[in-house]
């Protein structure tokens, strides 16, 4: 049974293309042109019915890659139905509650309307008679006659006949006033084209159109889409530069949870690294450095902050009175992390909310409007051929909108170029990956030339990460906030220069200066250049970090390690008518128009 069922479907592969349900008698074409490259065609044809059908079909195809005709005028000498589905306009003859069969003649006509060409030196008309890969039967008999508004020359045409991208030439006439072309051939092969190229001196269509290309207004929408933004940041978001002093000493008000949260808008997890020294030289725990980005630690007593946020999340954190690594995981503690930064952000509202109300509708407005230009891109950019082509741009696009916004909002948070380029990095990656997937939908679907589709993906891009980064900064500070980051970054700044016969002097009058900071330093990611600032300067061991006390330095990157990699799930992180050359042939099938017809 499997061996006769394997013998059948080979039978069915070597089945030929099925033929149609009729012979075509005769197939004539006439068209008059005009100097605007519009043609008024013609066709009748005579189709014998060789088994009952309801009628005939005839598809007209007028979009070929980037390059779009215009079909108009359709008319016919019986009734037909008329569908348009973006790249070819089918007509279609008959009833369905009638069957017909024998001989029946089918004439129509339509204004076929082509654009200028792109050729700087002449000007051409390219166009299938018959196109090639259309017609399932031979034709007995097919004729044209093609009527130009001017005299041509009879050695700049060519008639070319055959299978797709044959050069195989067929005679033809030319009239005596060198304005009609005819030609009438016979036995014509199923699947052939007949194929017509006429070229003409430079300006011969002097009429014809050069529509506005669809990318120039997506250009323009992605453009006037940063512009605006620009503007409103410009009017309503932009914020004073904050003033910044050295302070010498940790801001009393701000935890380093704090500290980082007003800086950074989130609790990452080098501020819950952080926050765990900033306990431990508090007397709340203690911590053992295992090696190897391995730690336990034991709960002493709960800090009192008073601060609910720092609260919840020392309480999460010790589930016990010890935990290591492997507890924190199967606690899910990253879980409660997020929490707590959620609680952290509610800390800074009312009387103490770092921006002002109008500025964060506003800058929130802003980026919810953003997908607007992102959804008429996608749109103007697939208006050619809607319906799949747009959905199927709708997804980068979104993807792109996504990105761009945790890379605007990365870069408001960032307080230096390093940082900025930092947290930006891995993003732009993305932002890389889906130029190159939105470049290949435009160019390769025929949607844009490759050129064009460079030049629109990169603008939209480029002009939506600006538009997201400048929505960022859509961040007026309140009084009490801007007194909050100037304290901040002035201390950010002591740790950052670190400056040697300070340290030594601060150190002299305080030996905990190195434990004290130390947090803060982590939590602004300066742990290491403020380990080395002591490098000369001793320091008193501490009886809550078991293990070298210089190794404290790197506790918040083997930290983060352990966190993202063994402490939060893996699973649950987030991983035209073809081109000619002066002087040439063209071939079959290579030019505009034509399509073909069935049976139904």
């Amino acid at each position: 049974m499997r061996k006769a069922f394997v013998f059948l479907l080979l039978c069915l592969a070597l089945l030929p293309v099925a033929a149609e349900n009729f012979r075509i008698l005769d197939y004539s074409v006439d068209i008059s042109v005009d100097k605007a490259k519009s043609l008024l065609v013609t066709e009748s044809i005579t189709l014998d019915f060789t088994i009952p059908s309801h009628g005939f079909i005839r598809d007209i195809e007028y979009r070929f890659g980037s390059v779009k005709a215009d079909i108009s005028e359709v008319n016919a000498s019986e009734p037909f139905q008329m569908n348009d589905d973006g790249s070819e306009v089918t007509l279609r003859f008959g009833t369905s509650d009638k069957f017909i069969s024998g001989v029946h003649t089918y004439s129509y006509r339509y204004r076929y309307t082509l654009p200028a060409d792109d050729y700087s030196d002449y000007d051409e008309l390219y166009y299938n008679i018959v196109s090639a890969n259309a017609w399932r039967t031979d034709m007995d008999c097919v004729s044209f006659s093609i009527t130009f508004p001017s005299p041509l020359s009879e050695d700049r045409i060519w008639v070319t006949s055959g299978r797709y991208g044959s050069q195989s030439l067929l005679p033809f006439s030319l009239s005596a006033d060198g304005l009609t072309v005819r030609g009438e051939y016979s036995s014509l092969p199923a699947l052939c084209a007949i194929t017509v190229r006429a070229e003409m001196d430079d300006g011969y269509f002097s009429e014809a159109s050069r529509p506005i290309p669809i990318y120039i207004f997506s250009i323009a929408v992605s453009l006037l889409s940063f512009i605006a933004v620009l503007l409103v940041w410009y009017l309503r978001g932009r914020d004073e530069k904050p003033v910044i002093s050295p302070e010498f000493y940790p801001p009393e008000e701000f935890s380093p949870m704090d500290a980082a949260y007003i800086l950074d808008g989130s609790l990452s997890d080098r501020a819950v690294s952080a926050m765990l020294i900033y306990w431990a030289e508090k007397g709340c725990m203690t911590i053992e450095d295992r090696g190897k980005d391995d730690f336990s630690f034991t709960r002493i007593e709960f800090p009192a902050s008073g601060n609910e946020a720092e609260d919840y999340l020392f309480s999460s954190f010790f589930s016990s009175e010890h935990v290591d690594i492997e507890t924190l995981r199967r606690t899910g503690f990253y879980m409660q992390a997020a929490e707590a930064g959620r609680k952290e952000g509610m800390r800074f509202t009312g009387s103490k909310a770092l921006y002002t109300p109008s500025s964060e509708k506003l800058r929130k407005l802003v980026l919810r409007l953003m997908i607007i230009p992102v959804i008429i891109h996608a749109l103007l950019a697939s208006l050619e051929m809607p319906g799949f082509f747009t959905i199927f741009l709708l997804v980068p696009s979104f993807m792109a909108y996504m990105v761009s916004m945790q890379l605007g909002k990365h870069m408001a948070a960032a307080n230096t170029v390093k940082e900025k380029l930092r947290s930006t990095g891995p993003l732009l990656f993305f932002v890389a990956f889906i130029f190159v997937f939105i470049l290949i939908a435009l160019s390769q679907t025929g949607l844009m030339p490759f050129g064009a589709a460079v030049v629109d993906t990169a603008i939209f891009l480029i002009s939506l990460v600006l538009s997201m980064i400048a929505a960022g900064h859509i961040n007026r500070m309140t009084e009490y906030g801007r007194k909050a980051v100037e304290k901040i970054l002035g201390y950010r700044e002591f740790i950052d220069k670190a400056e040697k016969d300070k340290i030594k002097r601060l150190s002299e009058e305080n030996p905990g200066t190195f434990y004290k900071t130390l947090p803060y330093a982590m939590a602004f990611g300066l742990e290491e250049k403020w380990t080395e600032a002591f490098r000369d300067i001793s320091i008193e061991p501490v009886s809550w970090y078991t293990g070298d006390i210089m190794m404290a330095a790197t506790f918040g990157r083997r930290w983060h390690y352990a966190y993202s990699s063994r402490i939060m799930p893996q699973n649950n992180m987030p991983r035209g008518g073809a081109g000619t050359f002066r002087g040439s042939s063209g071939h079959a099938g290579g030019g505009f128009s034509g399509g073909g017809g069935s049976s139904w």
